[in-house]
Order: C-alpha cells, then sequence, then structure tokens
C-alpha cells in the first residue's frame, strides 16, 4: 500500500535501498517518526504503534481510522469537483 500522503523527508523513494537492512520481524512494530508512513504501508505490520510529533498528522491518521467513510466520500467529492473544473478549464484553452 502506498501512503496517503505525501510528507517531506519521506522514505518512499529509499525503500528499495534499505529494505534489505529490514529484519524479518513477528512482534510489534513500532514506528516514532511516522510522517508519511511509507515503511509503515510498505511493511503492512499486523500490529504496530504509529508516533509523530506533528499532532494535526496523528489527528488525521485517527480520523482516518475512526471515520474513513466519511473521509473516503469527502475526497471523493473533492475529486468530483476538480473533474468537472478541470473539464472547463480545458474547454476555455
Amino acid at each position: 500500500m502506498k501512503p496517503l500522503i505525501k510528507y517531506r523527508g519521506g522514505k518512499s523513494k529509499e525503500i528499495p535501498n534499505i529494505k534489505k537492512h529490514i529484519p524479518q520481524f513477528l512482534g510489534r512494530y513500532i514506528e516514532p517518526f511516522f510522517g508519511g508512513g511509507a515503511l509503515y504501508f510498505y511493511l503492512e505490520p499486523k500490529n504496530a504503534i504509529i508516533n509523530d510529533i506533528n499532532e494535526k498528522l496523528i489527528s488525521f491518521y485517527k480520523g482516518v481510522q475512526s471515520d474513513y467513510q466519511n473521509l473516503r466520500n469527502e475526497l471523493d467529492n473533492v475529486e468530483k469537483i476538480y473533474e468537472e473544473n478541470r473539464t472547463i478549464f480545458e474547454t476555455l484553452n
């Protein structure tokens, strides 16, 4: 799975370089500097704790966890508005 958001300092592009250094594990995955969560989403751990100093970022992920369907609906609406506006913009050229 890919990260939900882009975050400065993200590890998405570095995963091919660091994956050989990630040991196999069966325990709990703990991510103290979650950010966009690239490594977490790459590993897809079953038992994990995530954290970050950015409270708004963690609030976002808590919102995703607790009310995903509402978020999905809101994002679908934003996408629909974007597509409508993009179509109008392209006709102006």
